[in-house]
């Protein structure tokens, strides 16, 4: 069976700066033959981790909503993009809240004598011109990821939103497309049936 990507979308504003650089990394995946598959996460009602650590004996978050599907959806992947902006020097509510409630699937994943064998791509984005500006969102992302066992192939970062959004931006779709080509041809990513 043919294993998707799957793009974890942590952005309230849909075709907007995040968006659109998620749809440009999803197209250049469907021109190399990936399955690719969107979930934004929702801005409300998502049920935040109440650090009750029942699902380190259950293997399961006792939270039955559409995050814990997105959650369980992880184990299916090839490979996965976690895209946020970065709302006063971190990453969105959303994101946090999301990247909270896989606690159990990390541990589960340390215990397991197979590793897993996914990719993952974080891209974050920030209306600030600097690294600085950024914050804790890339590094909060990638040390969920690395706790994940996930194998963290790219980071993308887009700075200067407010001067320079992704739409006015001429050369950015190219120049992320081809990187995400590039990426998939160098590091060998394999269909697993």
């Amino acid at each position: 069976m043919k294993r998707k990507w799957l793009a974890i979308v942590g952005s309230s504003r849909p075709g907007k700066n995040t968006d659109r650089l998620v749809d440009y990394m999803l197209e250049a995946l469907g021109t190399v033959e990936k399955e690719v598959e969107k979930i934004y996460l929702p801005s409300d009602g998502i049920i935040t981790c109440d650090g009750c650590e029942a699902c380190l004996t259950t293997g399961d978050c006792h939270m039955h909503d559409e995050i814990a599907k997105v959650v369980k959806s992880l184990d299916f992947a090839e490979g996965v993009i976690f895209a946020s902006p970065t709302y006063h020097y971190d990453m969105s509510a959303q994101m946090k809240a999301f990247l909270d409630r896989t606690f159990y699937l990390g541990f589960e994943r340390r215990k397991s004598p197979q590793p897993v064998k996914q990719k993952a791509i974080v891209l974050g984005v920030c209306r600030g011109t600097t690294k600085e500006s950024m914050g804790h969102t890339i590094t909060g992302i990638t040390n969920v990821l690395s706790d994940l066992n996930m194998d963290i192939i790219d980071v993308v970062e887009y700075y200067n939103t407010k001067e320079y959004p992704v739409a006015e931006n001429q050369m950015i779709k190219e120049i992320i497309q081809q990187r995400i080509i590039h990426l998939l041809d160098t590091e060998g990513v394999e269909d697993v049936d």
